[in-house]
């Protein structure tokens, strides 16, 4: 794995376009730590629209997608600074994403920890309104004391099928079992959890892997698929590895039977359902939760 350290002035993007601000409730800005992704050689590599965008294409790494990752060394202390610089009622505003071009507990921060030193940043500022972390890998659960600490901290984990054996049949990644665990350790520890079906490959059945998701603890469910998802109407995945391992990647069919099974179902739950961007985006602001 070839790695590089960098320093940089500004760690939030703010967001202008895109799917984070498609819904309801969009994000203002993301926060990526790192550029790169060392799950980018297991299953979700296959088929992850990152290097497609311009942060990978303009990093300098020539390296394939998965062998290179770029280190935003002080991300933390940037965070602090344009934290503190602003005013609270600019801060309340924020709805930040972390993170949206890769996962933010990919193994390199069990060294680097810049995640984890972020997360130390958030909790010294209350007064934010939304901070989804989105990861699928078990480390997460090395920083729920942090989280908890946070009130406006949503842990979002992706689950893109209940079936362990498919996943292997590609490329593996972190176990499905270690990832059904962070969620209800975290649901028990009162934080805010939800799950990605994103994007939902093949699974067990409907019905199994539902009352899977249902008994969850999550809070709440959103399904996406590969066309609705990679921010190209299935362009960028078309271009990808996986489309020429899975030919028939574009048929939606088992994701929208699992949300449709899914939005049947979760009211006795009292689980969110949301589909892609539209589900993303759909986290109600603070004040309005607290109304």
């Amino acid at each position: 794995m070839e790695i590089r350290l960098k320093a940089v002035k500004s760690i939030l993007t703010p967001q202008k376009g895109g799917l984070l601000i498609a819904g309801a409730y969009p994000f203002t800005h993301t926060l990526s730590a790192y550029v790169g992704c060392g799950f980018g050689q297991t299953t979700c590599g296959l088929y992850c629209y990152a290097p497609f965008l311009p942060n990978w294409s303009f990093s300098g790494l020539s390296e394939p997608w998965g062998k290179a990752i770029l280190v935003k060394e002080n991300a933390s202390e940037a965070l602090e600074q344009m934290l503190s610089r602003m005013k609270p009622a600019a801060r309340q505003k924020l709805r930040i994403f972390m993170s949206s071009t890769t996962d933010p507990y990919q193994p390199i921060e069990r060294r680097y920890q810049l995640t984890r030193r972020c997360l130390e940043v958030f909790s010294r500022y209350p007064d934010l309104d939304l901070l989804l972390v989105q990861t699928r890998s078990p480390l997460a659960g090395r920083d729920l004391d942090l989280l908890q600490h946070i009130p406006y901290a949503w842990l979002s984990v992706t689950i893109e099928t209940d079936d362990q054996s498919y996943l292997k049949s590609l490329r593996g990644g972190p176990p499905l079992e270690k990832r059904w665990e962070l969620i209800c350790i975290a649901s028990e520890a009162g934080l805010h959890t939800q799950i990605a079906i994103s994007p939902c490959l093949r699974y067990t059945s409907v019905e199994q892997f539902a009352a899977r998701l249902l008994a969850s603890g999550a809070q709440r469910l959103i399904v996406d698929s590969f066309t609705a998802g990679d921010g190209s109407g299935g362009r960028r995945t078309s271009a990808s590895p996986f489309a020429q391992i899975e030919p028939n990647w574009a048929d939606t069919t088992h994701a929208q039977a699992l949300y449709a099974y899914l939005r049947e179902h979760a009211p006795a739950h009292d689980i969110a359902v949301g589909w892609s961007s539209q589900g993303f985006c759909s986290i109600p602001p603070r004040q309005h939760i607290l109304a």
